[in-house]
C-alpha cells in the first residue's frame, strides 16, 4: 500500500533546537540553510528533509516509507499549512506562549497549535477538511479530559465568502454545526478563518429558522486585526434588528404558504390537523406562534408546528399556558425527536413569552404586532 509523505512545520536542528518554518521565511535562505544543517522529527527522532520548491510551502518530511508514530497528519494541504503557520504569527504577535505541533504522549494527540496563559493550556485546532463529526468529538473529549478546553477554526467554506457583510441567510452543514460555539451573552457564534486572504469570517447572532437555514450577521475582521482572546462581534444595531425581524417573517410566511400549497397528507397532517381542531385558519396563525425562543431551534419542525403543537396540547388537556405543570411539559416534550431537555427548556420559554403577554390560552389571542417582535430580538441579543 502506498504510504502518503508526512509533513510539518517544525523540526529539531542539530543542537536539538526546535525550528518553526514561519510564512516570513526567505526561500532563498532556507534553501542555503537546508544545505548547511540536519534536521530532525520532533516526534520520533528521524532525519526530515526541508523541502523548499517554488509552489508548495516549504515544509519538514519524512523520508518516503518512513512511519512516524507521533500523530503527523499526513498529506496536509497548503491552506492548511498556511492557516497553521498565521495562527502561529498571529499568536506570537499577541505576546502569548505558542507552540507549533505540540505532542501531548498521554493522549495521543496532536494539535494545530497549543497556547498557553498562565496555567491555562488552550489547544488550537485548524481545519480544513471534512472529517466525521465523532472525531471532532473524541478529540475535544480527550483535551478536556486533560483539563483543556479546545478552540476549533474552521477554514472559511466558499459558500459564506460569497456571502456580503451583514444580516442576512445562510445554511450550515452537520459538519460545520459542529463548529458552533456559545459565547454569552452573544449567543452563537460561528468563527471561521480564510488564509488566502488573511480574513477572520464571523457569523453572530445566529437565529435558527427551521433545517439547516439561519439568519446570522455577517462580519469579517482582518488576522492583523485580531486579539486573543478573539474579538467577539458588536451587538446588532437597529436597522439588523429590523432587518432580522423582516427576514425572520418574511421565511415564517412563506413556511404557512408552503404547508398549506404543498400538503399530501391531507388530514393526517399535525400541523394542518391541529390548526383545524383549533378552529384557525394556518395564514391566519397569530405571530406569537412561530416565534424563535432560543438561538438553536433543539425541535426539528419549524416554530410554527412545535408551538401549534404546544397551544394545541392545552386544548385537548384543558390546562393553561398559567397552569400547565412541570410533568406536563415533559410530557409535551418528550413526543418529539431530539434531546427531551433541551427541548424541555425551549417550552419553560415559550411558556414564559406566552404569560409576558398575558396569553393563556389559543382562545386568549391577544396581540402581538412586529414592534414587539423586533422588541423580543432585542432582548435576546442585547441582554447584558
Amino acid at each position: 500500500m502506498k504510504r502518503s509523505v508526512i509533513i510539518i512545520l517544525t523540526a529539531k536542528d542539530e543542537a536539538g533546537t526546535i525550528v518553526f518554518l514561519s510564512s516570513e521565511m526567505k526561500r532563498e535562505h532556507l534553501r542555503e540553510w537546508r544545505n548547511s544543517t540536519l534536521f530532525y522529527c520532533p516526534g520520533c527522532n528521524d532525519t526530515v528533509q526541508l523541502k523548499v520548491g517554488d509552489v508548495v510551502i516549504p515544509h519538514f518530511a519524512h523520508k518516503k516509507d518512513k512511519s512516524c508514530s507521533a500523530s503527523f497528519s499526513e498529506g496536509e494541504s497548503k491552506e492548511h499549512l498556511l492557516g497553521k503557520q498565521d495562527l502561529y504569527s498571529f499568536f506570537k504577535r499577541t505576546g502569548v506562549e505558542v507552540k507549533l505541533e505540540p505532542y501531548f504522549n498521554a493522549l495521543a494527540q496532536r494539535p494545530d497549535l497549543l497556547v498557553t496563559i498562565g496555567t491555562e493550556q488552550i489547544p488550537i485546532e485548524f481545519q480544513c477538511s471534512n472529517i466525521p463529526i465523532r472525531l471532532i468529538k473524541s478529540r475535544t473529549a480527550g483535551y478536556k479530559k486533560a483539563g483543556m478546553a479546545p478552540i476549533w477554526i474552521l477554514h472559511t467554506p466558499k459558500k459564506i465568502m460569497a456571502l456580503p457583510q451583514g444580516v442576512g441567510i445562510f445554511q450550515l452543514s452537520e459538519f460545520e454545526k459542529s463548529f458552533l460555539t456559545e459565547t454569552p451573552p452573544k449567543g452563537i457564534i460561528f468563527l471561521t478563518y480564510n488564509p488566502q486572504f488573511k480574513r477572520f469570517h464571523y457569523y453572530s447572532c445566529l437565529l435558527h429558522i427551521a433545517g439547516r437555514r439561519y439568519i446570522g450577521l455577517h462580519r469579517t475582521l482582518p488576522i492583523s486585526k485580531q486579539i486573543f482572546p478573539f474579538a467577539t462581534p458588536k451587538n446588532p444595531t437597529d436597522n439588523e434588528l429590523q432587518s432580522y425581524a423582516t427576514l425572520f417573517l418574511s421565511a415564517r410566511k412563506k413556511f404557512l404558504r408552503n404547508r398549506i400549497l404543498h400538503n399530501r397528507r391531507g388530514v393526517n397532517d399535525p400541523f394542518l390537523r391541529g390548526c383545524y381542531e383549533l378552529r384557525i385558519l394556518p395564514s391566519e396563525l397569530p405571530l406569537w406562534i412561530g416565534i424563535p425562543v432560543s438561538y438553536l431551534n433543539p425541535f426539528r419542525e419549524h416554530p410554527c408546528e412545535w408551538q401549534l403543537a404546544f397551544m394545541h396540547y392545552l386544548h385537548k388537556k384543558h390546562l393553561t399556558v398559567q397552569n400547565i405543570s412541570a410533568d406536563s411539559l415533559y410530557d409535551f416534550a418528550r413526543k418529539f425527536v431530539g434531546s427531551t431537555d433541551n427541548q424541555l427548556k425551549a417550552c419553560i420559554k415559550y411558556r414564559d413569552f406566552l404569560l409576558s403577554l398575558n396569553i393563556k390560552s389559543i382562545d386568549n389571542i391577544g396581540n402581538f404586532e412586529e414592534e414587539q417582535f423586533i422588541e423580543k430580538l432585542s432582548h435576546k441579543f442585547l441582554a447584558k
